[in-house]
């Protein structure tokens, strides 16, 4: 698990049919001392985060095929939980 800010997020006109139905955000990583680390991912969200929100996430590939029920899902990144404050 990482934790990233949403910088915004992803919409597309033609998508892998896997991601049919979720939220696509744009997460910039942040290192310890919450600064920018390394360059932004593209992740699933199905807790609804929004632009300025603090969430951690996962690279497990196994837990986004279950999270969207298919394995063939090309995304590798997915919100697991927003933090307050």
């Amino acid at each position: 698990m990482q934790v990233a800010t949403v910088i915004g997020n992803a919409t597309a006109t033609v998508k892998h049919a896997s991601l049919d139905g979720w939220r696509l955000l744009v997460l910039q990583p942040l290192d310890i001392n919450d600064k920018p680390y390394e360059f932004p991912v593209l992740a699933i969200d199905n807790l609804g985060a929004g632009k300025g929100d603090k969430v951690f996430f996962t690279s497990d590939g196994k837990y986004v095929g279950a999270l969207v029920g298919r394995d063939d899902c090309p995304i590798r990144f997915a919100v697991q939980g927003m933090i307050d404050g």
